[in-house]
């Protein structure tokens, strides 16, 4: 089996950070939002970007070990997820901080849209280099939730303009 190209475990470790931010920010913003629907979704969106940085740390742990791919399916169903634990967050201090000088819900979602295409668009980069089904898979499903959550951003901000 060949080592994991250099450029995959980039981009898995790319995704990793920026899943941990999406949750920090997640969190972050449900304290400052307004609209109770939204807040919720707040939360929502903070476990798809849990469950999502699980997703990366199983693939990065497989690649690294046995380097071999695993399927998504499979990685939800293995016990003993890694949590994302308060040294994560600390690491996220400046956005923290960020999210704490947004002064209305329009730019708090402003902000989730940039993280959420940033995350798209670092997904759709490692599709395209990568030369197995599964990598393939992974990072197509990871971009598709992501572009799932810049249209329900989009769709947020659109209500705020009606």
């Amino acid at each position: 089996m060949a080592k994991p190209h250099p450029d995959i475990l980039a981009a898995l470790t790319a995704g990793i950070q920026a899943e941990v931010a999406a949750y920090v920010f997640y969190l972050e913003a449900a304290k400052k939002i307004d609209d109770k629907g939204m807040v919720k979704s707040m939360h929502d969106l903070a476990t798809e970007e849990k469950k999502h940085f699980h997703i990366l740390e199983r693939q990065y742990d497989s690649l690294i070990r046995s380097e071999k791919w695993i399927t998504t399916a499979d990685v939800m169903k293995q016990k003993g997820l890694p949590e994302i634990n308060e040294n994560m967050t600390n690491e996220h201090k400046d956005l923290i901080e960020e999210v704490g000088r947004l002064k209305t819900d329009r730019e708090i979602l402003q902000m989730a849209l940039k993280l959420e295409e940033d995350a798209r668009d670092t997904y759709l980069r490692a599709l395209d280099r990568s030369d197995t089904k599964e990598a393939k898979d992974t990072f197509r499903h990871l971009s598709n939730f992501e572009q799932g959550h810049v249209n329900l951003i989009n769709s947020w901000l659109a209500k705020l303009d009606d």
